[in-house]
C-alpha cells in the first residue's frame, strides 16, 4: 500500500467522473490498452468514478470518444503537479529555499545559554569564563570539547565542585554546583585570646575561662583584648588556656537626614505608548522613530528570544516598551508630618542594615531641627549585641 501510494505521488494522480450509456465498454476498452483505473465505482450504471495516473490522462480521451462518454476532471494531485505549480511562482519557490537553508545554518551556531544553580557566583562570571573557550552567542558549535571546556574551569575556580555544559539544539545550558566554604579546624584545647569585632561599651560579661582585661562600663574598639588566654592558679602558677566568655556591649548607631517641607513628586497619569525593537544578533530594527512624546516618563522593557522549538534559538530577539506618562506634583508637609516621614524612612534604612526586625530589642533617640526650608531628623539606636572573636 505504500509503495502505491508512493508510486503516485511521485507519477501524478488525477481524479476523474465518467459519464455515458456505454461505461462498460469504455472500462473493458481500458483494460485492453493497459491503462489502470485506481479506486473506479459505477453509479447508476452511467456515472464512473475512478483515478488515473497523469500520463494516461490524454490515453483516455479517444476511448470516451469512441464509447460517447463524457469525462469531466475532478482533482490533480502529486508531485508533477507541485512542480508545475511552482515553476510559476519562481521567486516564492526561491524565498522557500533560502529559508530553508536559513532554518538549517543558524542552526550550527550557539544563540542561547542559560546558567542554573549558581547563587553565590554571577551569572556574568560564568559566561564569562565559557567565552573564554568559544562558548558564546553567534559562535560556531561545533568542534568545541566540552568535557575538557568543564574541566579546565573547575581546576581554575576553587568556588566550583561541579559544572556541567549541555548542549540543546542552539540552546547551551551550563549547570553549576557551588563549593561549600570548609569550616576552619579548631583544635579546642589549644589556648587563645577572645578579642572584640565591635565598638561599644561593655554592659555585661561572663568569664568561664582565661582572664578579663576589661570591666564592665569600658569603652572597647574593635580588636581590643577582651579575655586574656592565661589564668594564674595557686598550686599551678600561671598556665595558658582557652579563653571562654560571654561578653555583651551597648552599641549606638547613628543615622540623619533632611528633607524640605515642599517635595515633588511624579505619579503616572495613567498615559502610555508602546514600541517594538527587534534585534537581529546586533542588528537593530525600531519599528517606531524619534523620540517618545511625553516630556516626563518611565520606562520599561521586556525581552524575548525568539525560539523555533523548546532549544532551538533562533538569532531574533523581541523589545516590548512601554513608556508610561510621569506628572510632576507638589506636596507640603507639616513639621510632625515631615519629621515622622522622615524618622519611619531612617528606622527603615537602620533595620536593615542592623538586621533587626524588633524594634523593642532597641533604644531609640530622635532628635530633630527645624530649619527655614525643612527639617532636619537625627535618629540613633543603642543596641545590646554579643561580641567576641577567638585568636
Amino acid at each position: 500500500m505504500i509503495l502505491k501510494a508512493l508510486y503516485r505521488y511521485i507519477f501524478g494522480v488525477v481524479d476523474i467522473i465518467v459519464e455515458g450509456f456505454f461505461i462498460e465498454r469504455f472500462i473493458n476498452i481500458c483494460r485492453a490498452e493497459n491503462i489502470i483505473l485506481w479506486t473506479s465505482k459505477i453509479e447508476k450504471g452511467t456515472i464512473l468514478k475512478a483515478s488515473i495516473s497523469k500520463s494516461d490522462f490524454k490515453a483516455i480521451r479517444h476511448i470516451a470518444k469512441k464509447t460517447s462518454c463524457k469525462i469531466s476532471l475532478v482533482r490533480k494531485s502529486g508531485l508533477p503537479f507541485v512542480v508545475k505549480k511552482y515553476k510559476k511562482r519562481k521567486a516564492f519557490a526561491i524565498a522557500l529555499l533560502v529559508i530553508a537553508i536559513f532554518c538549517f545554518a543558524i542552526t550550527r551556531f550557539i544563540w542561547n545559554i542559560e546558567v542554573v544553580g549558581n547563587e553565590k557566583i554571577s551569572k556574568e562570571e560564568i559566561l564569562s569564563d565559557i567565552a573564554k573557550y568559544g562558548i558564546q552567542e553567534g559562535k560556531f558549535k561545533s568542534g568545541l570539547d566540552l568535557e575538557e571546556i568543564k574541566n579546565e574551569i573547575r581546576l581554575n575556580r576553587d568556588d566550583l565542585a561541579w559544572i556541567g555544559i549541555d548542549m540543546q539544539g542552539t540552546n547551551v545550558i551550563v549547570t553549576v554546583v557551588e563549593a561549600i566554604e570548609e569550616p576552619e579546624i579548631v583544635d579546642e584545647n589549644a589556648p587563645s585570646n577572645i578579642l572584640s569585632d565591635k565598638n561599644g561599651v561593655v554592659s555585661k560579661m561572663v568569664v568561664r575561662n582565661g582572664t578579663a582585661r576589661v570591666n564592665v562600663g569600658d569603652n572597647v574598639s574593635k580588636g581590643d583584648l577582651l579575655v586574656e588566654g592565661v589564668m594564674e592558679g595557686k598550686y599551678t602558677g600561671l598556665r595558658e588556656v582557652r579563653s571562654d566568655a560571654d561578653i555583651y556591649v551597648t552599641s549606638t548607631y547613628e543615622k540623619e537626614k533632611k528633607e524640605a517641607f515642599i517635595q515633588q513628586k511624579e505619579e503616572r497619569t495613567g498615559n502610555e505608548e508602546k514600541n517594538v525593537e527587534i534585534y537581529l544578533h546586533n542588528f537593530k530594527i525600531n519599528f517606531k522613530k524619534g523620540v517618545t512624546k511625553f516630556e516626563n516618563c518611565d520606562t520599561i522593557k521586556t525581552y524575548k528570544k525568539v525560539k523555533l522549538f523548546s532549544n532551538y534559538y533562533i538569532p531574533i530577539e523581541i523589545v516590548n516598551i512601554t513608556n508610561f506618562e510621569l506628572e510632576k506634583t507638589f506636596k507640603t508637609y507639616t513639621e510632625e508630618e515631615l519629621t515622622q516621614k522622615i524618622t519611619n524612612e531612617l528606622q527603615e534604612e537602620l533595620n536593615q542594615e542592623l538586621n533587626i526586625s524588633d524594634l523593642n530589642q532597641v533604644e531609640q533617640n530622635v532628635t530633630s531641627v527645624v530649619e527655614n526650608d525643612g527639617v532636619s531628623v537625627r535618629l540613633s539606636y543603642s543596641v545590646e549585641e554579643k561580641i567576641g572573636t577567638k585568636e
